[in-house]
């Protein structure tokens, strides 16, 4: 970018997974500039010397968080969680460019849903809450594409306890108590997080045990790629440590520890801060007899692999990848660059194999895919 650019915006900027993608959008884009932002901006004053990038104070719990903002940024990357969407509609209503990689579950969709039919955003609003930051749905868009349209798709995630995660990453906990709404067939049906185990194959080779749980690409997937059934499993590396999480869900106890006054128990259980182990994700898309399975593995862990779905994310609403994205809300998958998005993923130093193969035409984007994963 030319001297004076406006910064891109990084609020969680100096958090675990905000700094790992400053870190990475800082390497591909050596003249972008960069603004932390936290509340205690202090926190990343050494981060932001190391990058060349500022901090400023953004508190999202504030009535108008980008008030007391120094420059109007040219975009907002929300690597934080934002649960009164007060960042959200600050952005909305001063016109900025959003992407937040944080909202899943079903009820902060609806709710974002309606602030944009509020406020009428009139620049793009990306929201990239599927899982690790969207690179699940970028994966899905890849296979899907390269087949040309698909009739399912199975998405399994490769976890870790001992993994270390921050605590935004956390609250993912807390849904596996309750149902959420998969689309099977294309109905949507109700589901229990943590049924339907078989095993199944994972990113590393490994078969391990899986069990459903609820992300948003299985409420944005369907729609937005015309695919009739989208399920996603997760994987735990410890198969011990999967069979106890899935007894505590069985039991009733992963329901009863919402109760704030088992709140110790339920961190001191499931919301323990590991010190690092690899992640995973495998994505198949199914037509027919036909397959194509996309494997992303990652040493570093699911909060790094997070930051290059972050990454993606924030190169989109600048438009530094693909096209200018269309005011309003869209989702990664509408707007996928299969071989530009797996290119970030392998300059971040992830494993990417693709596996299966398509005798039908595709798409040349997806065929550049093709190319470039296999």
């Amino acid at each position: 970018m030319a001297s004076g650019a406006r910064p891109l915006l990084v609020v969680g900027g100096y958090g675990l997974v905000g700094e790992q993608a400053a870190r990475l959008l800082r390497r591909r884009h050596p003249e972008l500039p960069l603004l932390l932002a936290g509340r205690r901006p202090e926190s990343g004053a050494r981060l932001a010397e190391s990058l060349g990038a500022r901090t400023v104070a953004v508190d999202v719990t504030d009535p108008d968080p980008l008030a007391g903002l120094p420059d109007r940024p040219a975009a907002v990357l929300a690597v934080v969680s934002d649960p009164a969407d007060r960042l959200l509609v600050a952005a909305m209503r001063a016109g900025l460019p959003y992407a937040d990689v944080n909202r899943a579950g079903h009820a902060g969709i609806l709710d974002v849903a309606v602030a944009a039919a509020r406020e009428r955003p009139t620049a793009p609003v990306l929201l990239s809450g599927s899982w690790l930051a969207g690179v699940s749905a970028l994966l899905a868009a890849a296979a899907v594409a390269e087949l040309g349209g698909a009739d399912s798709v199975e998405i399994t995630a490769l976890t870790s306890s001992d993994d270390k995660v921050g605590p935004d990453s956390w609250g993912f906990s807390d849904r596996l108590a309750w149902p959420y709404y998969g689309m099977r067939d294309g109905a949507r049906r109700p589901t229990h997080p943590l049924t339907e185990l078989r095993t199944v194959r994972c990113a590393d080779g490994v078969e391990r045990p899986a069990a459903l749980i609820g992300t948003l690409e299985q409420t944005t997937l369907p729609l937005t790629l015309g695919v009739p059934t989208v399920q996603t499993r997760m994987a735990l590396q410890s198969p011990a440590s999967f069979y106890g999480l899935v007894g505590l869900k069985r039991s009733g106890a992963l329901r009863a520890m919402a109760r704030p006054a088992l709140r110790g128990l339920r961190q001191a259980l499931l919301q323990r801060p590991g010190t690092g182990d690899f992640a995973g994700l495998t994505v198949t898309a199914s037509s027919g007899a036909r397959t194509v399975t996309v494997d992303v593995l990652d040493t570093r862990g699911q909060a790094h692999l997070s930051a290059a779905g972050a990454a993606c994310a924030a190169e989109r609403v600048l438009g530094l990848t693909g096209g200018a994205l269309p005011a309003g809300l869209s989702f990664p998958e509408q707007f996928a660059d299969s071989a530009a998005d797996l290119e970030i993923l392998r300059q971040a130093g992830v494993v990417v194999r693709r596996t299966g193969f398509s005798t039908d035409a595709v798409p040349p984007s997806a065929a550049v895919a093709r190319e470039k994963v296999a």
